[in-house]
């Protein structure tokens, strides 16, 4: 709203100007609901349906701030108008209108699970994000449900805390995580999940700010996420994913496609001891073997295999890789001390 704004600051509850936001943020400038903003998204509304003919349409309509609606006498003339108690009627009005317009365009709307606030059309959609609690009361109400919590199913957070890992927000959402999301959210009966048509990972750029950083972001955990959605879950089975995704990681190196190996990538760690140092070795997930070496030199598939801590002297320099069947699963790690 706010880059719209930006470009059409008339369709404001306030003069202005505005200024296209850079950095992630939830904005108080929103659109006023004036008779030109409902033409203004109703003239953009028909070019988007010119060009998808599906019968979604994803409207949006979360972390709308009320501040600028309270101040604002144009929207308090519509509240009194409509006959609405306070701004989050007033928000509602606001999507059931758009939703009605729609509705003679021959769509269907999708909204996160703020539009629930209010009421619905039984059509509705509604894309639950702030955990369980949307997903769980639109089923209830009879509406379809996309599951999309932001800390299970959010692509920019991070993988691991390693030292490497990209930066992201956290927790920590692992590729077992993604693997084991449940399609059926905790306290929904077996009508209710009836309701749950799919669920979908999301991945907002403000924390990735590379095409190299979304694409690690990305990968592998958009291939769990698949296997969950197209999958019986009866037929899913963690090490079988991770034995097919060897052949998928040499696919995205063959097409240079970006991948994290945050799951395989080897810990280091070293005790210092009276021999030099004990050092452990170990990852993630734990699938596959390690290979090691402690000359400097990266490992290849007849490297030694660990299988448990060992001694070493100092100074220390350790390089591994997680394999699988004689392929890599992560790029090496090194890990070096000079002395104790």
């Amino acid at each position: 709203a706010l880059a719209a704004l930006a470009a059409y600051p008339e369709l404001a509850c306030t003069p202005g100007p505005f200024e296209v936001g850079t950095n992630w943020g939830v904005y108080d400038d929103i659109f006023c609901p004036k008779e030109a903003t409902f033409e203004f998204l109703q003239n953009v509304l028909d070019e988007v349906v010119a060009i998808f003919p599906a019968p979604y349409l994803h409207i949006g309509g979360d972390e709308a701030p009320k501040t600028r609606w309270k101040a604002s006498a144009e929207a308090q003339a519509v509240m009194r108008r409509e006959g609405l108690k306070d701004e989050h009627d007033l928000q509602s009005y606001f999507i059931r209108r758009m939703e009605k317009f729609l509705h003679t365009r021959g769509k269907r709307i999708i909204g996160w699970d703020e539009i629930l606030e209010g009421g619905l059309a039984p059509d509705a959609t509604v894309m639950s994000w702030r955990g369980d609690a949307g997903a769980l009361q639109a089923a209830r109400d009879g509406h379809d449900v996309i599951l999309a919590p932001d800390r299970k199913l959010y692509l920019d957070y991070a993988q691991s805390e390693r030292d490497d890992e990209p930066s992201g927000r956290y927790p920590v959402a692992t590729l077992r995580a993604f693997y084991e999301f449940p399609m059926t959210p905790p306290g929904m009966d077996a009508e209710q999940t009836k309701r749950v048509i799919g669920a979908q990972g999301n991945l907002w750029t403000e924390h990735k700010r590379s095409f190299d950083q979304v694409q690690l972001a990305l990968h592998p955990r958009l291939d769990a996420l698949a296997e969950v959605v197209w999958s019986p879950a009866q037929g899913r089975d963690w090490n079988d994913f991770q034995r097919r995704l060897v052949p998928q990681f040499d696919r995205y190196r063959a097409l240079k496609v970006g991948f994290s190996d945050a799951a395989y990538a080897v810990e280091t760690k070293a005790e210092p001891d009276a021999g030099g140092a004990r050092v452990t070795l170990s990852s993630q997930t734990g699938f596959g073997e390690i290979r090691y070496r402690t000359d400097g030199g990266a490992p290849d598939a007849s490297s030694p295999v660990y299988a448990q801590p060992f001694q070493a002297a100092l100074p220390l320099d350790v390089v591994a890789t997680t394999f699988f069947d004689g392929h890599p699963m992560s790029a090496p790690r090194r890990f070096q001390v000079q002395t104790a």
